[in-house]
C-alpha cells in the first residue's frame, strides 16, 4: 500500500483536496438548561429573563405558561404533541416536602406582575414557532 502511494505521489498526480468544513453559527439559541434538571430553579431563572414584549422564542418564554391542553413546556418552550422539537425534560425529584417548598416559591413567582401577562408577543400562541428555525 505504501509503495502504491509513493508511486502515485512521485508521478505528479494531484488529487483535489476537499475544503475544510466551516461550522456556521446557528441563529437558533437554545436554553442553557438543555440536558439539565428542569425544576423550579431553572424555570424561575428563565422566567426572570423572559421579556414578554419580545417575540416568543426558544430562549424567551414563560416556563410557567400552559398550552391549550394544560401541558407544561420543555427547556426550549416547546409543548408535547404540538411544538416541533419537544424534548421530554429531565424532571426533578418529587416528594410532599419538596412540593410544599415549591408551592411557597411559586407564590413568590405569582406575585410578579409578569406572571399574569397575556396577549404580548412573548406569550404562548399556536403559531409561535412559525418564524423560528427548527429546534435541534
Amino acid at each position: 500500500m505504501l509503495c502504491a502511494l509513493a508511486l502515485v505521489a512521485s508521478s505528479g498526480l494531484t488529487v483535489p483536496v476537499r475544503p475544510a468544513v466551516q461550522a456556521r453559527g446557528s441563529p437558533v439559541m437554545m436554553s442553557r438548561f438543555n440536558g439539565q434538571v428542569w425544576g423550579i430553579d431553572a424555570k424561575t431563572a428563565i422566567f426572570n429573563d423572559w421579556n414578554p414584549d419580545l417575540p416568543r422564542s426558544y430562549d424567551n418564554f414563560n416556563p410557567f405558561e400552559r398550552n391549550i391542553d394544560g401541558a407544561q413546556c420543555d427547556t426550549n418552550g416547546c409543548f408535547p404533541g404540538e411544538s416541533r422539537g419537544y424534548q421530554p425534560p429531565n424532571r426533578p425529584d418529587a416528594s410532599w416536602a419538596i412540593m410544599q417548598a415549591e408551592a411557597k416559591l411559586m407564590d413568590v413567582v405569582k406575585a410578579n406582575p409578569k406572571y399574569s401577562i397575556t396577549g404580548r408577543p412573548g406569550n404562548y400562541h399556536m403559531k409561535w414557532q412559525d418564524n423560528l428555525g427548527a429546534p435541534p
